[in-house]
């Protein structure tokens, strides 16, 4: 008969004394034993050495004292564990056998090691003959305690990283993705470990029940040479992802470091580049440790994260794990039906897993991994699972959601148990798998009443991402207080979130059991501002919006009947939802006028309101926003209504054309179009027509018209004279501000042939025209006038003697070129003999005035003379009837009445089409 290989045994050096013992002890029993003294030592090859040495041995034995389980023991175990998980025949697992010296209890070991039946030892004393007999034949035994009080099933709920002990059936899974990080010379660098698989396969269960806790042992430590490692997490992307790791980061700092962390400040350096998460950690780095970031349900990022932040955090990630400086390693569940859109929508952190990650698949659990998951629970609480653990198998064998469901049957058998056993002929009569979720989830609803029941579907769909095709609904969280509303609001909402989460704060029949729908999470709102706590909601598991494939007539076969319908009465919601959803984004980030434009139009918002489509906080913002807005936009209509009715109203009554009607718009804007003025130096000139052959031309009647030469005239002091003829605007202007001092006996003039606006006025007497420059002086705080008949000639002429400012020909001819210089009948201008033209529409005279040749005539203040004889430079009083001199020539007459010189007379009240006038101030005049 062939003799067993050594049995290995694994012990700290601080136990050495012990070990020793114990050694001796075996082999005094016929136990050959391998013990590592000196042999294995860590350098290059040590974990393959290692490993050899485990995988010859027949039985493993590791010995804890008061270090636990430290680095070496913890490597060693790892190699056993894997021996011991790995075969499904029971005969050629790995026996291992957990001693435990003195106070160390077994509660403190790792939760795959609490498997096994554990024996306390002092150190000293001799071994128990009973365990001496297992190791000496090899006999497996599992542990005997039944410590476990309570449920030990977790039903439709992720397991967490506290129910590690809970964790069976995926503990050879467990050791197999621990296995893929690794980071020793000559290796593939693995920092990121990304844990795919199925809805319902256990991807989150399997990180935070079986990786998570064995890597805050230090289990990594063969593969990375750290010991001790620093976990941030786990947290889920949601809607903000930046604003979660912000909040993560935080927490993980004030609780784990003792560092007064604020959020906003990690916020601002996360957004402040793409190595803001690298710089923050590698500041906080130590000796021999790690970071270990844990991101569960990362396709989040794909259904319902800002883009935005989503971009964000693809650079963040990427740019950590690609920096040797940086101690960070990643852990993240996804289902594997979004693995297709990291290429797209994470580029970053696509080329980030070729090089530093590792995409590894959690296959279907399969028969033996189920009867553990059913069978490993029932030992520690004391049950007997005979009567289903088989009939669960068979019915959870082709279904691709079969952990949450086993875990749901078996949570709903415990509470209906006959003492210690759970019941075959409930789970039989219940419908079994499918049937326990889908007629609990229904006794559930029911239990509510009528409007309960209608209350808890519209949460729960509020809680789902519709695919429009019904293929892949997903989960979608929302904050509480949403939550709340979508639920009815008020205490009736809160209420109902409680009993939808397990909460059992109304009366609930007992047949609903403590079946969950919902899950309540605390983490970081938004990621603003200082940590707070906020609650989230979920859907407790995806099983509840899934299908276990098509029947034969290719119709879904949903686990829960009820909800699916329910979203497919509603789907077209959804796609309306997520619209609101973007758009609400779209215009929280907007600012200024932009935030206007981007809010919602009335048909959206009856859409809205038809569909029933409720959305985040920020919609329900974004919709009263619009509200608000589109009630200001009407109430704004009514009034432009009532302006622009007022303002026809207006035009009508002083019979002014309708385009007047923005102009009075912007005189009430503060729009006040006053004479521009151009400064006149002092000088003489010879006053009159200088041209003796044109006067001799000219019939004896309209000799007077001419101006004949008088006598040289002195400007003593400079004056300012308006650059243009006074224009229509600014006469209405002027009358405007009359009307509103209540003086209505001052009217509009009428409107020229060309119109209003930049065109002279005309229509307006000599009167009139006094009183606007009288008006004018006192606005500017001037004296203001009309010009004398000397004044405006010497302004017209600008220091020539020629028939025009320009010389004797009405046009001037320039390079060549014929160009034309005024508008009167046979100018050449466009407006000949049609109207007059807008001011400036001609070049200026030297000393910058602007149509004094043509256009309109002008008044001046003297009276007429037939010839010169001194009162042409004088005023006369307003009160004089005698006719007045009007200058500068029009539109309608001859190029000979547009001369510099050209003069006629008209009464005081005349009003002609082609009469205006321009305004002089502050020139003295002796005698007034």
């Amino acid at each position: 008969m062939t003799e067993p290989s050594p049995v290995f045994l694994s012990y700290s050096r601080n136990d050495l004394q012990a070990a020793e013992h114990l050694h001796a002890q075996l082999e005094q029993s016929g136990v050959s034993v391998f013990k590592d003294d000196a042999s294995i030592r860590e350098g290059d090859q040590w974990l393959t050495r290692l490993q050899d040495a485990v995988v010859g041995c027949s039985g493993f034995v590791v010995l804890i004292g008061r270090d636990g389980v430290s680095r070496w023991i913890g490597a060693e175990t790892q190699v056993a564990l894997i021996r011991y998980f790995g075969p499904h025949d029971e005969t050629e697992r790995l026996p291992i056998f957990p001693v435990l010296l003195g106070a160390v209890r077994s509660d403190s070991l790792p939760a795959f090691l609490q498997l096994f039946q554990v024996t306390t030892w002092d150190g000293q004393a001799a071994l128990a003959p009973t365990l001496l007999e297992q190791i000496r034949r090899r006999r497996l035994v599992a542990s005997a305690e039944v410590p476990f009080e309570g449920c030990p099933y977790v039903g439709l709920d992720a397991f967490r990283t506290d129910q590690a002990r809970l964790f069976f059936g995926r503990q050879k899974e467990t050791l197999e993705a621990l296995a893929c990080f690794d980071t020793r010379p000559g290796r593939p660098t693995v920092r990121w470990l990304e844990i795919s698989g199925n809805s319902g396969s256990g991807k989150s269960s399997l990180m935070n029940a079986g990786l998570l806790p064995l890597i805050d042992q230090g289990w990594l430590w063969p593969r990375t040479g750290i010991a001790h490692w620093l976990r941030i997490g786990p947290w889920m992307p949601g809607q903000h992802p930046i604003g979660m790791l912000a909040e993560s980061l935080t927490r993980f700092a004030r609780e784990a470091l003792e560092e007064p962390a604020e959020m906003a400040q990690v916020r601002t350096l996360l957004e402040k580049n793409d190595s803001g998460l690298a710089d923050w950690l590698r500041g906080r780095k130590r000796d021999d440790s790690a970071f270990l970031l844990a991101i569960d349900q990362f396709e989040e990022l794909f259904t319902f994260a800002d883009e935005r932040e989503r971009r964000s955090l693809d650079r963040l990630l990427a740019t950590a794990l690609a920096d040797d400086d940086c101690p960070l390693f990643l852990i993240s569940t996804v289902r594997a039906d979004f693995l297709d859109r990291f290429g797209e929508q994470l580029p970053a952190l696509a080329g980030m897993r070729n090089r530093r990650g590792k995409d590894w698949l959690l296959p279907p659990i399969g028969g033996e991994g189920l009867r553990e998951v059913i069978e490993g629970p029932a030992r520690l609480a004391g049950l007997t699972v005979s009567e289903v653990c088989d009939a669960i198998i068979n019915d959870a064998r082709n279904e691709p959601g079969a952990l949450p469901l086993v875990e749901n049957a078996l949570h709903w058998l415990w509470e209906r148990r006959d003492g210690a056993r759970l019941s075959g002929r409930v789970y039989f009569d219940q419908g079994q798998l499918a049937g326990i979720l889908s007629r609990n989830a229904d006794d559930l609803l029911d239990s509510l009443g009528r409007n309960g029941r209608q209350a808890a579907l519209e949460l729960l769909f509020e809680l789902v991402k519709v695919d429009p095709e019904s293929r892949q609904h997903t989960r979608r969280r929302i904050a509480r207080e949403e939550a709340e509303r979508s639920a009815g609001g008020g205490q009736q909402g809160r209420d109902l979130v409680d009993i939808l989460s397990g909460c059992r704060n109304l009366e609930v029949p007992h047949t609903t059991g403590s079946l969950r729908l919902i899950t309540v999470t605390e983490e970081g709102a938004n990621g603003q501002g200082p940590v707070q706590s906020h609650s989230w909601i979920n859907l407790i598991h995806e099983t509840l919006i899934r299908t276990k494939g098509l029947d034969p007539e290719g119709r879904p076969q949903p686990y829960w009947p009820t909800l699916w319908d329910y979203i497919e009465a509603n789907k077209e919601r959804g796609p309306e939802r997520e619209r609101l959803e973007r758009l609400a984004l779209d215009w929280k980030d907007r600012s200024g006028l932009a935030r206007l434009s981007g809010l919602a139009g009335g048909r959206d918002r009856k859409r809205w309101k038809r569909l029933s489509v409720k959305g985040s906080r920020e919609a329900e913002r974004f919709l009263a926003w619009s509200r608000w807005t589109s009630h200001v936009q009407i109430a704004l209509l009514v009034l432009l209504a009532a302006v622009v009715g007022e303002s026809f109203l207006w035009t009508r009554v002083n019979d002014l054309p309708v385009d007047s009607m923005v102009l009075q718009q912007r005189f009430r804007l503060g729009y006040a179009p006053l004479p521009e003025l151009v400064g006149i130096p002092p000088g003489a000139f010879a006053m009159g027509e200088q041209d003796a052959a044109f006067v001799q031309r000219v019939p004896d009647e309209y000799r007077s018209n001419v101006g004949i030469p008088g006598k040289s005239l002195e400007i003593a002091e400079a004056f300012d004279l308006g650059k243009y003829e006074v224009t229509y605007d600014e006469l209405d202007f002027y009358v405007w501000e009359q009307h509103r001092l209540g003086h209505y006996d001052v009217k509009y003039p009428t409107t020229a042939k060309g119109g209003r606006g930049r065109r002279p006025v005309v229509n307006i007497s000599w009167l009139e025209a006094n009183a606007y420059a009288d008006w004018l002086g006192r606005r500017l705080g001037r004296a203001c006038r009309l010009p004398t008949e000397a004044e405006w000639e010497y302004a017209a002429r600008a220091n020539s003697s020629t028939g025009y400012p320009w010389g004797d020909e009405v046009t001037l001819t320039a390079q060549g070129t014929e160009v034309v210089m005024a508008n009167c009948r046979d100018c050449g201008s466009p407006w000949d003999s049609e109207e007059s033209a807008p001011v400036g529409s001609f070049p200026e005279n030297a000393f910058g005035l602007h149509d004094t040749s043509g256009n309109v005539w002008e008044w001046t203040c003297s009276l007429w003379r037939d010839a010169f004889d001194g009162s042409e430079a004088h005023c006369a009083e307003a009160q004089d009837s005698d006719r007045r001199v009007v200058r500068g020539g029009s539109w309608l007459v001859n190029r000979s009445l547009a001369r510099s010189a050209a003069r006629l007379r008209l009464a005081p009240d005349d009003r002609l089409s082609v009469l205006g006038f321009r305004v002089l101030c502050a020139s003295p005049i002796p005698g007034h």
